[in-house]
C-alpha cells in the first residue's frame, strides 16, 4: 500500500507540473513571486544524503549560490547557507539563511531580499535491504519560507518528492543525482503608508541536481530549479557541503 501511495503522489505532482500553464492569474503571479522571494524558490536544491531511513545521526553545513535568469530583464544572484541535521530513525531537518542581490536597472532603487527557510525530510522507500553499492530512494520534503524586501513580505510553503540515486565508488566517495517534482503555495503582501494589500496562490515546481560526496565528508553540488509559470525564468546553482564530526 505504501508503494502505491508513493507512486500516486509522484504521478500527481508530475501531472500538475506538465499541466498547460497558459492561463495565468493574479494569484499565479503572486505565488510565483513569493516562492522566488523565499529560499524555496530562490535557491536551487542541494541533496546531502540520498535518503534518511537507516542513516546515522550527522550534521552538515553547506554554502549555496543560485543565479536566476528571467525571460526578460535583469537576473538575480542569491547566496545562502544551510545547516542540515540528520536526526536518525527517518527524519532530517534543515534551516537556511539567504540573501538575494537583485539585478536593478540603471536609475532605479531596488531592495535586496533577506530570506529564512526550514525543511523537513523523510524517506518513503529505499533499497537499503538489497545491500547494493547503488542506493535509490523516494523521499518526501516539506518546506516553509519567509522573505522581506522593503515594504514587501513573502511567505511560502511547499512539498516535493525527491527521487534520488547514488553510487559508491572504490574510494568510498559517492556520486549521484536526483529529480524533485513539487508544488508550492506563496503569499505576497505589501504594507506601506497605511496601505496594506496581499495576494496568494499556488504553482508547480521542478528541480534536479547532481552531487559528489567525498569519503572525507565534503561534497560538490550542481542543480536546477524552476517555478512553473508562463514566461517564467530558470534557476541554476552550485553548492559546497561539509559533514561535521558525528
Amino acid at each position: 500500500m505504501r508503494r502505491f501511495l508513493t507512486a500516486a503522489t509522484v504521478v500527481g505532482l508530475v501531472s500538475m507540473i506538465s499541466r498547460d500553464a497558459a492561463a495565468q492569474s493574479a494569484q499565479d503571479v503572486a505565488a510565483y513571486g513569493a516562492l522566488l522571494g523565499t529560499p524555496v524558490g530562490a535557491l536551487t536544491p542541494v541533496l546531502v544524503s540520498p535518503g534518511t531511513k537507516g542513516e546515522k545521526t550527522f550534521n552538515n553545513v553547506s554554502g549555496r549560490y543560485s543565479h536566476f535568469s528571467p525571460s526578460s530583464g535583469e537576473g538575480n544572484n542569491t547566496f545562502g547557507g544551510t545547516f542540515y541535521h540528520q536526526a536518525g530513525m527517518n527524519a532530517a531537518f534543515a534551516g537556511t539563511v539567504a540573501y538575494t542581490q537583485v539585478g536593478c536597472p540603471a536609475g532605479f532603487s531596488c531592495d535586496n531580499p533577506l530570506m529564512l527557510g526550514g525543511d523537513v525530510h523523510s524517506t518513503l522507500w529505499n533499497n537499503a535491504a538489497a545491500k547494493s553499492s547503488t542506493a535509490m530512494s523516494i523521499n518526501l520534503q516539506s518546506s516553509l519560507g519567509w522573505g522581506k524586501a522593503g515594504d514587501a513580505t513573502a511567505l511560502s510553503a511547499a512539498i516535493g518528492v525527491p527521487l534520488a540515486m547514488s553510487m559508491e565508488q572504490s574510494s568510498k566517495a559517492r556520486i549521484g543525482g536526483f529529480v524533485t517534482p513539487g508544488f508550492g503555495w506563496g503569499r505576497l503582501s505589501y504594507d506601506a503608508g497605511g496601505t496594506s494589500t496581499s495576494e496568494s496562490g499556488t504553482r508547480p515546481m521542478i528541480g534536479a541536481g547532481a552531487f559528489y560526496m567525498s569519503a572525507a565528508g565534503w561534497g560538490l553540488h550542481a542543480s536546477y530549479h524552476k517555478v512553473i509559470i508562463q514566461d517564467g525564468g530558470n534557476n541554476i546553482g552550485l553548492g559546497f557541503s561539509w559533514n561535521l564530526a558525528r
